[in-house]
């Protein structure tokens, strides 16, 4: 890892990929997600998700990793989460910004995950998609990310 700063009392967006690669030893991208897990958790950072990657999140670890570790998802780290809504005029929103982009690739979750983020003026995303990088966001994998220490 590189540095960037990212300062004290600024919120990270989570994201089912990074979620994801830091519950399950199999994930390739296990060992930088856990690592940044640590550094984002050490910092005391806000963190904040929709909630179509909470759903998002719950479905796939429990198809991946079973309904046990889904369960450790929602006690162990919902509560650490400040949860946004995306609401039906979101939906509407996104569903015509899906079929403008017409890029199959790229879901409403995180055209979702998107929509939050520039809205709440954050850049940090503990993500390991590349449609985050793409889109000006920092993220594990992005030259310079660097958490301080806890103060």
């Amino acid at each position: 890892m590189t540095p960037t700063l990212i300062m004290a009392g600024k919120a990270v967006y989570l994201d089912t990929s990074g979620i994801l690669g830091m519950l399950d030893a199999g994930d390739e991208f296990h060992a930088p997600a856990a690592a940044a897990w640590n550094d984002l958790l050490d910092a005391g950072l806000e963190m904040v998700m929709t909630d179509y990657v909470r759903l998002e999140s719950w479905s796939l670890i429990q198809r991946r990793l079973g309904l046990e570790a889904a369960e450790d998802f929602h006690q162990a780290i919902l509560p650490l989460c400040s949860v946004r809504p995306v609401g039906e005029t979101g939906f509407g929103f996104l569903a015509r910004q899906a079929v403008l982009m017409k890029r199959r690739n790229l879901s409403i979750v995180d055209l979702s995950s998107f929509d939050c983020m520039r809205r709440e003026g954050l850049r940090l995303a503990f993500a390991f998609d590349a449609h985050f990088d793409e889109q000006g966001f920092l993220t594990p994998q992005s030259p310079g990310w660097v958490v301080p220490p806890e103060k």
